[in-house]
């Protein structure tokens, strides 16, 4: 790797110190941030991964979040973040993609850079410029991203949230003693035995499991990344999880959920409780964003349950 070539356009290698630096950009941007992939925790989580370097830089004041594979092709991950309108934000991801466009050619990389990730509301912001159309091509990825209304998950109102409502209550009857709490260091062994049975039994509806090192860096590092973990008990035992975070942009953020097989009802019921927890803490947030259906279909179907206000669809972006 040319680190001369790193160290001479300015990139830093992200640090989970550089939390608050990314807030702040993240907080003056004129565009909606909720990339649910764009925060910080997980563009962190991602530099823990042995073949992804992560990078970060300030071109004409905001902050662009790069990723460098094992075999030294550069890519932009999300939009950047800080002040300036739709042109603004155009004109810098265009210098960002140049930038990856000579770090690949030196490293002989033929694929096109790309900006990896943008949602529906970013690419429209983006689109009401004419800058956009001569810039960019873009392609548009099958999944979408779903987000629910805190309000509504935290009062269950209407004949739409009846079958949350019945699976809670039927939840509760046979399970008298379920209490959501606050994770605790001591909670470890047993989060981490969950997963692992997780990973066996309800994980293996699903092609590829992608959540094992943000699992795990979520669990180690949460309070430096200002997460919070919840598990659900019943009779003292741990039988669920999920975590998540109130970003610097006023969204509510579902990081991980997991339960153990046999309670019915269990993954509404974490959901439910998270976001009267979030809405304790801030009862002006409106929105929860719970992540990409990942084109699964039995996945897109439990998250429409919960009757979203948004489901935005995705796309990448590339130079013309």
């Amino acid at each position: 790797m040319d680190n001369n070539w790193l160290k001479e356009h300015s990139f830093k290698e992200i640090k989970i110190e550089d939390y608050d630096l990314f807030s702040k950009f993240i907080q003056q941007s004129s565009y909606f941030t909720g990339l649910w992939a764009s925060n910080f925790t997980y563009i962190w989580s991602l530099s823990q991964l042995k073949n992804i370097k992560v990078f970060w830089k300030i071109i004409d004041h905001m902050l662009v979040p790069f990723i460098m594979t094992k075999k030294l092709y550069m890519y932009v991950w999300c939009l950047p973040f800080g002040k300036g309108n739709e042109n603004h934000v155009i004109k810098v991801t265009k210098k960002s993609l140049l930038l990856c466009k000579q770090w690949n050619y030196i490293h002989q990389q033929k694929n096109s850079a790309t900006v990896n990730l943008v949602n529906e509301r970013q690419f429209q912001f983006l689109a009401s410029s004419p800058l956009f159309k001569e810039n960019f091509f873009y392609k548009k990825y099958d999944s979408k991203e779903i987000i629910w209304s805190v309000p509504k998950l935290v009062h269950l109102k209407g004949k739409e949230f009846s079958e949350i409502r019945s699976l809670r209550n039927k939840l509760k009857r046979e399970h008298p003693t379920i209490l959501f709490r606050e994770y605790q260091p001591t909670d470890y062994k047993s989060v981490k035995k969950l997963k692992q049975i997780w990973n066996k039994t309800s994980g293996q509806k699903y092609k590829v499991i992608t959540d094992h090192n943000l699992f795990h860096q979520v669990i180690h590092y949460y309070q430096a990344l200002q997460e919070k973990i919840y598990v659900a008990t019943v009779d003292g035992k741990i039988v669920g999880i999920v975590t998540g975070a109130i970003l610097p942009n006023g969204i509510s953020w579902g990081c991980i959920a997991k339960t153990l097989p046999g309670y019915k009802g269990l993954s509404e019921y974490l959901y439910t409780e998270f976001a009267k927890s979030m809405y304790s803490i801030n009862p002006r947030l409106t929105m929860l964003h719970v992540g990409s259906d990942n084109n699964q279909e039995g996945l897109r179907r439990f998250k429409e349950k919960f009757r979203p206000i948004e489901q935005l669809e995705l796309y990448a972006l590339k130079l013309r």
